[in-house]
């Protein structure tokens, strides 16, 4: 619905370079705020995520984009003084802008450069999908692709590696699974990544290999993968173009503050960053991840990471958070468990895998929180979350410190009954996404054959925050969808561990997210001092049917003071 003015002072426009683009350059990669004195949002329902739940009519924001007043209209525009710019809402929410914690920026935007291949059931069609692929990428020197689900190549009655060489013989080729957790490549894309055929498993990673003959079969699971990804890199301008895309989507969704949790340095993801911080296109808070390499020299990469350690709450872009993956996922048979899959997917690994044994994983942790660095780390069994609890717990250094620290675990599809009071214990934050396939009940079905009754207990949001965790919901896009508003709905929608009411959602998605990324202090709430980092919504999400949350459309996104989306026919 478009704005309509009640008050005559002025019309106010906030210029960007293009609709959903970047604003003009500032200081130290921050952005440029489109005012020289105070803005004022007026005629709007302001939810204000305060710790009181606090509604209001207006705020008020000045050059520096810092919230100066807030509450009715009357007292707000007074505060503003005459020469105020005023936005009229035109009645509309306004809410604290969302902040995703775990989500993978630039593959995002790059993922939607690559060929798509859908995933299918039967190899003719894999081998149709490459071939396409190869057409379309004729002067590329790899063939990049994304989208099959590797889980359906591993037991096929032709080895996917001798597919996958009719169909693509004369380049290396890198396709990439549909949750980031595998390649599939050919012969020539194992050579360019310098992989033999009897070489053993690298650290962290799976060679899969044929039962029968022991052949490679061409898919690489875990950090396998990263052998391929490396070699296969986008040069750094194609990195960027993918993030400015990325970018973009994250504005027209109302995300005002992120934690990338890909942060895969040795591809030079970082260097996109740095690029869109240092050219003003940066649109969004960036508190991001640094990926850990398992298979790399623990001192050697510790000292990569204090090198690359950024802290600086003035900067839009830090990077300050490790990103630890402790084991796979579900759908491979490679989640850790505490107790063996009921029928485990690949019978070398009964109970899972994990990336890192026990006294490794504790010195990257311990070396890691003595740089500074806030650890995210990937777990989807109970056994991954145990083990990243008890390597927390194991940080030698006082516990109110370490808590301070804000150290999270992300997904937690499983956690044992015994882990939970952990979380509160050890101020270890749970993330948690509401994807459609992980809630879907035919998705349970298909877990449950192989993990039985586990599977009734996925996810547990619920049980996490009745047990006074500090729980945050995130999107894990590409994986999942990205839509604040979508992942809002399903969260409360949920038979089994529900978040409980809309005004809880939205805190797990603006405050206590902020809290999760260490700037609670400067963001995640429309409060005085605060940056003005806000949404307006077109309905109010307290108002609508709860299956209506995720139709609502975002009309305008705010970051530091500055527009970085409005849509079309928004007007004020």
């Amino acid at each position: 619905m478009p704005f309509q003015s009640r008050h005559r002072t002025v019309i106010a426009i906030l210029a960007i370079a293009a609709l959903g683009g970047a604003c003009s350059p500032g200081d130290g990669g921050d952005l440029a705020h489109p005012t020289t004195g105070v803005t004022a949002i007026v005629n709007a329902d302001v939810y204000t995520v305060d710790h009181e739940g606090s509604w209001a009519e207006a705020f008020a924001y000045d050059s520096d984009g810092v919230i100066i007043a807030v509450g009715s209209e009357v007292d707000v525009l007074s505060a503003a003084g005459g020469g105020a710019l005023v936005i009229d809402a035109g009645g509309n929410m306004v809410l604290p802008g969302f902040q995703d914690v775990h989500v993978h920026v630039p593959e995002a935007g790059i993922n939607q450069r690559l060929c798509f291949m859908p995933s299918r059931r039967n190899l003719e069609d894999y081998e149709a999908g490459a071939a396409r692929c190869a057409g379309r990428q004729r002067n590329a020197d790899w063939v990049r692709a994304v989208g099959p689900s590797l889980f359906e190549l591993r037991d096929t009655d032709e080895l996917p590696i001798d597919l996958l060489d009719r169909a693509i013989p004369d380049r290396p080729a890198m396709i990439l699974d549909d949750l980031g957790h595998a390649v599939w490549t050919n012969t020539l894309g194992l050579e360019a990544a310098g992989i033999g055929p009897d070489d053993p498993d690298p650290r962290g990673g799976i060679l899969h290999r044929d039962a029968d003959s022991g052949r490679l079969t061409g898919l690489l699971l875990e950090d396998a993968q990263q052998l391929v990804r490396n070699a296969a890199a986008l040069e750094d301008d194609a990195n960027y173009k993918g993030l400015l895309m990325a970018l973009g989507d994250l504005a027209r969704n109302g995300v005002t503050a992120v934690s990338d949790a890909g942060g895969y340095w040795a591809q030079n993801h970082p260097a996109a960053w740095e690029r869109a911080a240092t050219e003003g296109t940066l649109t969004v808070r960036a508190v991001n991840g640094l990926y850990v390499y398992p298979d790399l020299d623990l001192d050697e990469q510790l000292a990569e990471f204090e090198r690359r350690f950024s802290d600086d709450p003035d900067r839009l872009l830090r990077f300050n958070t490790a990103k630890i993956y402790v084991d796979g996922i579900l759908d491979l048979g490679t989640a850790a468990l505490i107790d063996p899959y009921d029928t485990p997917i690949d019978e070398d690994y009964p109970s899972g895998f994990h990336y890192f044994t026990p006294d490794l994983l504790q010195a990257y942790v311990s070396g890691l929180h003595a740089i500074g660095y806030r650890i995210s780390f990937h777990v989807i069994g109970d056994a991954a979350v145990r083990a990243a609890l008890d390597s927390i717990e194991g940080i030698d250094d006082d516990p109110a410190t370490v808590a301070e620290r804000r150290h999270r675990t992300t997904h937690n599809f499983l956690v044992h009954p015994d882990d939970i009071g952990r979380f509160a214990d050890l101020g270890v934050i749970a993330d948690f996404q509401q994807s459609p396939d992980a809630i879907d009940p035919r998705y349970l079905d298909f877990l449950t054959d192989f993990i039985g009754d586990r599977a009734l207990d996925l996810i547990p949001t619920g049980s996490l925050i009745a047990a006074g965790a500090t729980v945050t919901l995130s999107s894990d896009w590409d994986a999942g969808p990205l839509s604040p508003l979508g992942t809002i709905e399903r969260s409360i929608m949920r038979d089994v561990n529900p978040v409980l009411d809309v005004g809880t959602a939205i805190a797990l998605m603006t405050i206590d997210a902020a809290f999760a990324l260490g700037h609670d202090d400067l963001t995640g709430s429309i409060e005085v001092g605060k940056q003005a980092d806000f949404v307006i919504l077109a309905d109010n999400l307290f108002e609508i049917d709860a299956a209506d949350i995720d139709r609502t459309d975002v009309l305008l996104t705010v970051v530091a003071g500055s527009e970085v989306y409005r849509s079309v026919g928004f007007r004020n």
